[in-house]
């Protein structure tokens, strides 16, 4: 066996960027196939995400920025432009494969887009003259486009494609005439590859459930029912609407929108719950609150399944702030009024009708401008045949089939799986599938890791730069300026001979020069021939968009031998060319200004570059339970030591606690293994009784003092050196007095009663009535979801039926939380006879007793709302699902580890959705029940993903940091600790080894290493005594004195 050294990540949508750009970012080559003809997947045609409302892919990587504006596109997307250990290959399918882990020969055949990309200028000539027409995917069908055109208005790759040839393109040819750049070829043909890897990562995604299925909804009958992706394009920047929401029917605003839910959800024929789609109903209905004056908004649901972090309180705020309605019933059919294409609903009561009509059983009749099917995720369509050519399995749902302790393993070992084609799943998770099958792939490939190192100081692999050296900081400003006419894109909207001459006349440029196409092969070769003949030391290019073209034009840079700082980019195409198409004079002077502003920056620039550190090559884990351990094992067999830290006398942690799972695997039995590896392995050193005290430093070189207390031994301190930190210390299951808990042996909590079911089975026989009572919470507390206490009850349910079926079990509840495949056993439990009693918040149960003394009787009432009645139990065990809580030292952990607490309590992330398993600080990560409340396998992936992203620091041995950050000088700082107090990320920190204002002890100092660069302590400094590299006080005010033409000075005073 010839062992492989690269990675097929198959899918391009949020799951499978993040996987490759994890691994290439490790050094290993990927191979990033999708069927598509570009990257992003379904995340690429929604507009805002929930709960944050921040624009999808906005926040990507670790170098996202900070306050980006939006709609920005992801860091995600372009690091597969500029990525060299990243083989992008789209309109590519999987059609065979041979071979084992570390061995895999893979078939694939990648059909032809008809324009290269490497050509297409994004001029849009082909698609103006294409006579034909088609339904556009990406807009849901909510408009047409050409036959020849781009999948997205920000795509990767960048380019124009055919959707399919015909006879008639044979015949017509238009695009081929038309075309600048001879960029569209109609004889392209299919291509089959053949790929040597030694691991491959599944990432398909999802297909939308097809409403049209379901011909009593009236999808495709009534204009006016439209699907939830379709409202999602609706409400998009970039939809066919521009974002303004309106009826397909007039084009009228709707006033009142409808939201029905479980749309291909948690019925007879899909029996899974979809597990997002409550969630982005409530984001839509919001967007239409903000978007739509007066609009009345109704969600028509069973249950609302909030169960992720801040998702409660988003549910909240929706209801009692925005004032959106929601109706606890599911909708069967959707009549139209034909004269008006108003929808009418019937459904048991109404909110004019009130809770005493729905007892009685009247039905309202409402009506509706419009209605949004909150469809469901159904498998891709490529699941089947994918299967066949990999050799794996599917689950019964046409998923792909996983292992409860191994939720990233597929049936073929060296095959994994993330995001939804594993289970329905929303952005976050799939993210941290994403980082955990990354991790998987590096653990398996730990050979190879490193040997391709990227280095984010320069875009580029390190040792590309030009043999002849870096020009040197200290020469002469000789600034070049580069015009591309981009074969009339530019050159005809902007006069570039005028700016040629305007930019000739300024101080420091020593040569101006016009090319076609900049950004082409031979256009980027004559840029860098002219840098070193011209002695160039400053580059302006004003060509293309900064997303698109700035490393293209950085990497151009270094090669040549300039620092990436020393190259600027000035956007003609769009802000002149584009914008100002029809004014020439209008678009020729802002060009000119622009160009100004760019080279009097360069002039004044500075060299910014990230400073080498060396790393640490090994990990600290705090916390041993399956997290920890997890974490611990994927670094270790990485190849990396491990410190392991438990503030316990054994490792396990709340799995001590678990005995059987509702997926009927053997939880005790995976723990003792997972000890044993961990005890054994030789790379992973077991701290007990240990706590952390102190941690200084950042990554790469991190510094932590752990204090272990164990009984009858003395106390004894050491000092850790490592490159990252894992945070993994879980959660517990909450207390209180609630429902007599604590002053009645007959009430318990669910994990007292998963011991009596598991040791005590005389006892369970005996048992006539059990009662559960969801949702505990100590008064006061913030109201959360716990998300993992509904399954766990009707496990324990379930567990009592098998073993006593004549015994009546009771759950009172206010939402079922059984997302994804666990609503299976949510009808199981209801097929075995569990009673389900839903309650609210304004009636909850009452628990009391009845009678004297030993004899008297434990009663629970609560009022059911379908009839109103009171109904009253007397069990003999009543076991109460309380609140899963932070652990109780999390807030003097916090403040050691110097990171941030939701509002919860639990330790919070860098960003909800697009970095679930960092912290802002670079280095330290965070996984399990120390993120939120999770399942086994959850928590399984979270450590794997945490572990991942650590290895990818860890696989380098030395790593950049710096770069465009703050920094500080001292003799200019009087230590007023205004920086202190203002950084979002509590970076600056006074340190008495640096002399400020006249000497005196004391001054501020910002840790390049932890610095976000968001500039916040820059603009709120009194003394001026801080800058942010790219953006010192003299350019800056040099930009604004150039584009007011006041300023043409070196270095114009700023006032």
């Amino acid at each position: 066996m010839t062992a492989a050294r690269s990675v097929l990540v198959v899918g391009g949508g949020i799951g499978g960027m993040r996987a490759a750009v994890d691994l290439a970012d490790a050094g290993l080559h990927v191979y990033l196939v999708e069927r598509a003809p570009s990257l992003g997947g379904r995340v690429a045609q929604l507009g805002y995400m929930f709960p944050t409302h921040d624009c999808v892919l906005c926040r990507g990587t670790s170098d996202h920025g900070y306050g980006c504006s939006r709609p920005a596109i992801s860091p995600v997307l372009l690091d597969h432009n500029t990525h060299p250990n990243i083989t992008l290959l789209t309109l590519t399918e999987v059609v065979g494969s041979q071979g084992e882990v570390g061995d895999f020969h893979v078939h694939l055949r990648q059909h032809p887009r008809f324009v290269d990309p490497g050509r297409c200028i994004n001029c849009a000539r082909c698609a103006q003259v294409c006579p034909e027409q088609r339904v556009s995917e990406f807009q849901a069908g909510l408009s047409n486009v050409a036959a020849i055109h781009k999948s997205a208005p920000r795509s990767i790759p960048d380019s124009y494609y055919l959707i399919e040839k015909t006879a008639a393109c044979d015949a017509c040819q238009k695009c081929v005439d038309v075309c600048p750049t001879r960029a569209v070829d109609l004889r392209a043909a299919s291509v089959d590859l053949d790929i040597h890897v030694g691991v491959v990562i599944l990432a398909l995604g999802f297909q939308p459930f097809d409403a049209r299925s379901m011909p009593e909804l009236g999808l495709g009958r009534h204009k006016n029912v439209i699907t939830s992706m379709q409202y999602e394009r609706l409400a998009s920047r970039s939809g066919p609407t521009e974002g303004i929401v309106m009826r397909p029917s007039d084009g009228k605003a709707p006033k009142r929108i409808a939201w029905l839910q479980c749309v291909g959800s948690r019925d007879q024929r899909n029996a899974y719950c979809s597990s997002i789609c409550c969630m982005y109903a409530t984001k839509e209905a919001m967007l239409a609150m903000q978007r739509i004056p007066g609009a009345e908004c109704h969600i028509f649901t069973m249950d609302e399944r909030a169960f992720n972090k801040e998702y409660n309180a988003y549910y909240k705020r929706a209801r009692d702030n925005f004032g959106i309605h929601y109706n606890r019933t599911r909708i069967s059919e959707v009549i139209e009024d034909a004269h008006t294409g108003d929808l009418v609903l019937r459904f048991p009561g109404g909110r004019e009708h009130g809770e005493a009509a729905t007892r009685q059983g009247a039905m309202a009749e409402e009506r509706f401008d419009l209605v949004v099917l909150a469809t469901g995720i159904r498998p891709p369509a490529e699941a089947e045949p994918l299967a066949e050519a990999l050799g794996i399995e599917l689950n019964p749902f046409g998923f792909c089939a996983t292992d409860k302790f191994n939720p990233l393993s597929t049936s073929r070992p060296g095959v994994f799986v993330c995001g939804a084609f594993g289970s329905p799943k929303e952005m976050s998770e799939t993210l941290l599938d994403a980082s955990g099958a990354a991790a998987e792939a590096m653990r398996i490939l730990r050979h190879s890791l490193g040997e391709r190192v990227f280095s984010r100081a320069e875009p580029f692999v390190v040792g590309s730069a030009h043999p002849e050296g870096t020009v040197s900081d200290d020469a002469p400003v000789r600034v070049g300026v580069f015009l591309c006419g981009c074969s009339g894109e530019i050159d005809g909207p902007v006069d570039l001979e005028a700016v040629s001459d305007f930019a000739s006349s300024l101080p420091g440029v020593v040569h101006v020069q016009k090319l076609d196409l900049a950004c082409f092969f031979e256009g980027q070769t004559h840029l860098r021939d002219a840098i070193w003949e011209k002695r160039i030391t400053r580059v302006v290019v004003g060509a293309c968009s900064h997303r698109t073209h700035l490393a293209l034009f950085q990497r151009m840079g270094w090669q040549a031998g300039l620092s990436a700082s020393y190259v600027e980019l000035v956007n003609l195409r769009e802000h002149c060319a584009w914008a100002h198409a029809t004014d020439r004079s209008g678009a020729t002077r802002k060009a000119s200004e622009m160009i100004h502003m760019a080279v009097g920056r360069l002039r004044l620039a500075k060299p910014v570059r990230k400073e080498p550190r060396l790393m640490a090559n090994a990990a600290l884990v705090i916390g041993g339970g399956i997290t920890g351990m997890t974490a611990a094992l994927e670094i270790a067999d990485a190849g990396y030591p491990v410190t392991l830290v438990e503030k316990a006398g054994a490792l396990g942690g709340n799995m001590h606690h678990v005995y059987y799972v509702a997926e009927g695997a053997n939880p005790q039995g995976m723990l003792r293994d997972v000890v044993n590896r961990v005890v054994a392995h030789e790379r992973i050193s077991l701290l007990f009784h240990s706590r952390v005290v102190q941690q200084t430093g950042s990554v790469g070189e991190f510094r932590t003092l752990v204090r272990s207390e164990a009984p009858g031994m003395p106390v004894h301190q050491e000092e850790i050196r490592h490159g990252v930190t894992i945070l993994a210390v879980g959660g517990r299951e909450g207390g209180g007095s609630q429902y007599m808990l604590g002053q009645d042996p007959r009430v318990m909590k669910q994990s007292q009663m998963e011991e009596l079911i598991a040791h005590q089975p005389e006892k369970v026989a005996a048992l006539h009535q059990v009662v559960m009572i969801q949702c505990v919470q100590p008064e006061g507390d913030r109201e959360y979801c716990s998300r993992i206490c509904c399954t766990n009850s009707i496990k324990n349910a379930i567990r009592l039926k098998m073993l006593n079926p004549a015994c009546q079990v009771v759950i009172l509840y206010k939402d079922i939380i059984t997302y994804g495949f666990r609503e299976t056993y949510y009808s199981e439990a209801r097929r075995r006879g569990v009673v389900f009693v839903r309650y609210t918040n304004d009636d909850p149960p009452r628990v009391y007793r009845e009678g004297q003394g030993a004899q008297a009787r434990l009663m629970v009432a609560v009022r059911e709302h379908v009839f109103g009645r009171l109904m009253e139990f007397a069990p003999d065990v009543l076991a109460l699902s309380t609140s899963m809580v932070p652990v109780e030292d999390a807030p003097e952990l916090a403040r050691v580890l110097r990171v941030p607490l939701s509002s919860e309590g639990f330790f919070l992330e860098a960003h909800l959705k697009m970095r679930p398993m960092e912290f802002p600080d670079e280095g330290m990560y965070l996984a399990g029940m120390a993120h939120y409340p999770k399942f086994i396998e959850e928590c399984i992936t979270h450590a794997q993903a945490a572990a991942g992203r650590a290895i990818t620091f860890l696989s380098r041995n030395e790593i950049q940091v710096g770069g465009n950050v703050a920094t500080v000088d001292a003799t200019k700082c009087t230590a007023c600790l205004t920086c202190v107090r203002t950084c979002p990320f509590g970076v600056p920190q006074v340190r008495e080894d640096r002399l400020g204002v006249g000497g005196v002890r004391g001054a501020a100092w910002i840790d390049p290493g932890r610095c976000q660069g968001c500039g916040t302590c820059t603009a709120e400094c009194p003394a001026r005594a801080i800058q942010l590299a790219e953006y010192q006080d003299a350019q800056v005010c040099f930009g604004v004195g150039a584009w007011s033409a006041k300023y043409v000075a070196a270095e114009p005073a700023c006032k």
